[in-house]
């Protein structure tokens, strides 16, 4: 009896490695966002992916105002600029159906020579038809008290969803 469990496992373990690995979701695309506040004179956040074997780039237009990211997928770090200007670096892994998107930025060094770090991961998930884009966001800063992170980001972490823009 044990020889033939043994020879299933042996088997089963062989099917498993010979099946094709589940393919990453395709996330290139352009999406924007859904309008929060339709008496808002202010349009909606747009974003352009281009999604390859090594990277993702990620084009945010806000305001009529573009800035482009690039994040690697091999396990290395990208430079990365926030919307205000402050530099960083980043990075992107697949985690099952996901794309994770991280970045590092440190503010400049206040009088002391003091800096404060932020580290900001979004989880990127695709509907099952492609056409919905929802991306959980969430910051954190191992350099604030967590009553002043909590005050500086009070909805932290929060959910957006964006609608493609063209076809899937």
């Amino acid at each position: 009896m044990r020889t033939q469990a043994g020879k299933v496992f042996v088997f089963v373990a062989f099917v498993a490695a010979l099946a094709p690995a589940a393919p990453k979701a395709e996330f290139s695309g352009t999406y924007t966002a859904q309008k929060k506040n339709a008496k808002a004179n202010v349009p909606p956040t747009v974003l352009r992916v281009e999604q390859s074997e090594s990277a993702v780039e990620v084009t945010r237009v806000e305001n009529e105002r573009e800035l482009t990211n690039r994040f690697p997928l091999d396990g290395t770090e990208g430079n990365y600029t926030t919307a205000t200007g402050l530099h960083g670096k980043s990075k992107a892994q697949f985690k099952n159906d996901a794309l994770v998107l991280e970045n590092f930025v440190a503010s400049p060094p206040d009088a002391s020579g003091r800096s404060i770090r932020f580290h900001t991961t979004e989880t990127w998930r695709l509907s099952g038809d492609a056409k919905s884009l929802t991306i959980k966001t969430e910051v954190e800063s191992p350099d604030l008290p967590p009553e002043v992170a909590a005050a500086a980001f009070p909805n932290n972490p929060w959910t957006e969803t964006y609608h493609r823009t063209d076809k899937p």
